[in-house]
């Protein structure tokens, strides 16, 4: 994350701690799930009062991609409150356990409070605050959820401001811009010897384009690819 939004996240951090919660994480992705439906890594992830490893362990060893809550919040608008502690109330159900839990527990961060911020037309965004301790039932119950909610939607909507357009582009599917120029101009319904009159190139180079871009959007056909590159906001 560049410094800019370090130091964003440092006084969100400070509001957090202010709340009673001990740790924060943020993190944002442009398109949540592929066409069949897997979950897409984010393209803007920052944490505080964190473990060392956690990021590691979350993105290179894959636990974001199984992580229950995670895959629940994408699909919600709703607060959610979670426990991987068997005898406190949570959104999780028992049979919700495996290494997301275990690190959780070992890391003494297995509750916390997860904020889903659906944005659209530009991806969703999940702020989860942990607690170490379980929260008062009072402070559940109180002004605290729709306030957290609203420091939510605001730290995305600053951290949004400032990122850049890579931020804003799905790791799932990264087109060159021809091939990208190409996929559009088919959806606009131009043949490919109208693409190549367009961009200047000879039909075979457009082909061409339009095969790979076929390949990375993982599409059997033209009209599969140019319904993949809209989900993925390509042709925006």
């Amino acid at each position: 994350m560049p410094p800019d939004l370090e130091s964003i996240f440092d006084s969100a951090m400070v509001q957090a701690a202010g709340f009673g919660l001990e740790g924060l994480i943020y993190d944002y992705t442009p398109v949540p799930f592929t066409p069949d439906g897997q979950v897409v890594p984010p393209t803007i992830v920052s944490m505080r009062n964190m473990p060392n490893d956690m990021e590691a362990m979350w993105f290179d060893e894959g636990l974001y991609l199984s992580d229950p809550v995670q895959i629940m919040a994408l699909r919600s608008i709703q607060p959610l409150y979670w426990s991987y502690h068997f005898d406190e109330p949570s959104v999780l159900t028992p049979t919700a356990q495996g290494a997301v839990a275990n690190y959780l527990r070992d890391s003494q961060l297995a509750r916390g409070l997860t904020i889903p911020v659906q944005t659209p037309s530009k991806g969703c965004a999940t702020v989860t605050g942990f607690w170490r301790q379980p929260p008062d039932k009072q402070v559940l119950e109180s002004f605290f959820v729709a306030e957290f909610m609203l420091f939510a939607h605001k730290l995305h909507g600053t951290l949004l401001l400032e990122a850049k357009q890579e931020d804003l582009t799905t790791v799932a599917v990264r087109l060159t811009p021809r091939e990208s120029e190409c996929i559009r101009l088919c959806a606009e319904g131009l043949s490919d010897k109208q693409v190549a009159y367009v961009l200047g190139r000879s039909i075979s180079t457009v082909v061409m384009h339009l095969q790979s871009a076929m390949r990375k959007l993982g599409a059997r056909n033209r009209a599969q690819a140019i319904a993949r590159a809209a989900h993925y906001g390509i042709l925006r």
